[in-house]
């Protein structure tokens, strides 16, 4: 009941940003014909549109840091429980990582290639005092990403840093055991506290939107329109490239399984994620339906919901292009470190982000902030995100299965008469 109550809150929530984000195309196309003057640039696009626009900006951006830092350290102190979790665990980790640090690398290239960014000049901006003053040897590149002064680094906002001391963090209370469980409790509390806070943020996200892409259009015409159709049109060509080839080629390659047929029996879960965005509350649908195709309980249970926090594919993808999209808009020279940077970002900020909407605007930030890209540009996308949002969470969800299935094949967990429908789903219990 409670699944289901989240399912319905998040498919609300979905469809009122998308009348939000329209009823923000419309007033913003509607004040570009008003005249300029006190009333349509001082209290309508000033006042009313700055201050609700920016206000939502100012809270996701309030909760960054406990935000990250406590569902990072969370999801990984759970995740790396090498006792618990086994070899099954061992693997589906090794696996996660590595398409997450794949689909951020597809989502450079992908934005560098299909230049969503190119067309609309917002002039240019300094990284002087940011990252251009940093060595661009490879030690140096490296080395920047461990914090020195960790205090410091959460004071100044430095989320890589954050990022890197919430992974060792985490790793450190799975090995000490029992001796952690005190810390994990006020951490999970914290994380769940945190949650509840982005989730009350997240409410507000149909006004928000509405605010933001009125007052862009407004400001920037037109031309930001066709920008954004550009921008969201590229973003769902990556993810469904990646789904397709990278996806099918892993399920191909290490289970001998056919990817058209797994596509047409995921079909009929995809709609779930597609209508709520959120990879929390698709999870007993996913579990259902990798039972419903061969996979033990035992596996399906456990692969699942470490899937829906630790692999976020379509958000790594779109995080990734999101950067270029950012350089492009602001004229930044993309150089190799940056690239690196933006990969190990993307890759750390995604883990422990728990799959709800909405949320990966708030890793986005992680990976602005690494390479010192303007936290602004996140104005121009949480207005259009929440369309590719869908497409994202269908990605997440059917990667976690398919990785799911390559697991269970891999331990004997996987009955193949099931999955070609030579065998009732339900005689595969114990399998």
């Amino acid at each position: 009941m409670e699944k289901n109550l989240e399912s319905k809150k998040a498919a609300t929530l979905g469809k009122n940003s998308i009348i939000g984000l329209i009823a923000g195309l419309i007033f913003g196309a509607i004040l570009c014909f008003v005249p300029a003057g006190t009333v349509r640039d001082d209290i309508i696009i000033g006042n009313i549109l700055n201050i609700v626009g920016n206000g939502y900006l100012n809270l996701i951006k309030m909760t960054i840091i406990p935000f990250v830092f406590s569902s990072l350290v969370m999801g990984i102190s759970s995740a790396t429980d090498v006792k618990q979790v086994g070899r099954i665990g061992g693997k589906i980790l090794c696996i996660y990582v590595a398409t997450t640090v794949l689909a951020s690398a597809i989502g450079i290239l992908g934005g560098i290639f299909l230049k969503p960014g190119v067309g609309v000049d917002l002039g240019s901006f300094d990284l002087s005092n940011t990252y251009e003053n940093v060595s661009t040897s490879f030690s140096n590149v490296i080395l920047d990403f461990i914090p020195t002064n960790v205090v410091s680094s959460f004071a100044d906002g430095e989320m890589i840093h954050v990022v890197v001391f919430a992974v060792f963090f985490g790793i450190a209370l799975s090995l000490i055991g029992e001796k952690a469980v005190p810390v994990k409790q006020f951490n999970e509390s914290l994380a769940n506290t945190m949650l509840k806070i982005v989730n009350i943020v997240m409410q507000l996200t149909p006004y928000g939107v509405f605010a933001l892409m009125s007052k862009t259009v407004a400001n920037l015409g037109f031309s930001i329109i066709v920008t954004l159709a550009k921008y969201c049109v590229s973003e769902i060509f990556l993810l469904f490239v990646f789904g397709i080839i990278v996806y099918g080629v892993m399920l191909k390659l290490f289970t001998g399984l056919s990817f058209l047929h797994f596509i047409k029996k995921y079909s009929k879960i995809a709609l779930v994620p597609f209508s709520t965005s959120s990879s929390n509350a698709t999870i007993p649908y996913s579990i259902q339906f990798c039972r419903s195709i061969g996979v033990s309980e035992k596996v399906a249970a456990f692969t699942i919901p470490l899937g829906a926090t630790l692999n976020m594919d379509g958000s790594a993808i779109m995080q990734g292009m999101t950067a270029v999209f950012v350089a492009q808009l602001y004229n930044i020279p993309l150089t190799w470190p940056m690239m690196v940077t933006i990969v190990i970002a993307a890759t750390l900020g995604t883990i422990g982000s728990p799959g709800m909407p909405g949320v990966v605007m708030v890793t986005l930030t992680v990976v602005l902030q690494s390479v010192g890209f303007p936290l602004e540009a996140i104005g121009i996308i949480v207005a259009i995100d929440k369309f590719p949002d869908m497409f994202k969470t269908v990605l997440n969800v059917l990667g976690d299965a398919i990785d799911t299935v390559i697991v269970a094949k891999s331990e004997g967990e996987f009955d193949e008469d099931v999955f070609y429908g030579r065998k009732a789903a339900d005689e595969s219990v114990g399998v």
